[in-house]
């Protein structure tokens, strides 16, 4: 195997990530991705609203900050950090969004391993001090961000009775 540059690696990762969380999609799919569920009374996020939300992110991180060829949709500002979704009623089509959410990754891997160091070093775009500064602290926050709705994923799959790993 030839060695690859940080840039590939952080993509692989991302790449990985996203793999996994693939995988619990497809257990749900087929599904009701506007089914709400309640835990002590709290409303948990939809199915929808995770998927919308993994798009917007990886668009916003991967894309945006790092200079990657950034796609503008219309319902992102309604799934991007603190947004609280669209009435079902008024939220785009469900395979609207799928096929946001994988277009914006197939930009996003092919965009990734094409990074110098010296681009990975750059300020991030994102403003959001808690990931970190660089374009390199997007990409790893983007990484587990992912990780993070991948274990919503999990737990949407045990209310939906679709049983897990």
């Amino acid at each position: 195997m030839q060695p690859i540059n940080e840039a590939q690696y952080l993509a692989l990762i991302v790449a990985r990530s996203r793999e996994y969380a693939r995988f619990y999609l497809s257990l749900l799919k087929g599904h009701d991705p506007h089914r709400e569920f309640e835990c002590e009374g709290k409303k948990l996020n939809t199915l929808f609203w995770i998927v919308a939300h993994m798009t917007t992110t990886q668009n916003g991180l991967l894309l945006y900050s790092t200079g990657g060829p950034f796609e503008k949709f219309s319902w992102a500002k309604h799934f991007t950090v603190g947004g609280k979704g669209l009435p079902r009623d008024q939220c785009p089509p469900y395979e609207e969004v799928w096929a946001t959410f994988k277009a914006v990754h197939e930009k996003a891997m092919a965009h990734l391993p094409t990074l110098t160091q010296e681009q990975l070093d750059a300020p991030n775009r994102t403003g959001l001090p808690l990931i970190g500064t660089t374009v390199r602290d997007a990409i790893i926050h983007a990484a587990r961000h992912e990780a993070l709705h991948t274990g919503h994923l999990t737990t949407l799959c045990k209310l939906y009775g679709v049983a897990t790993v």
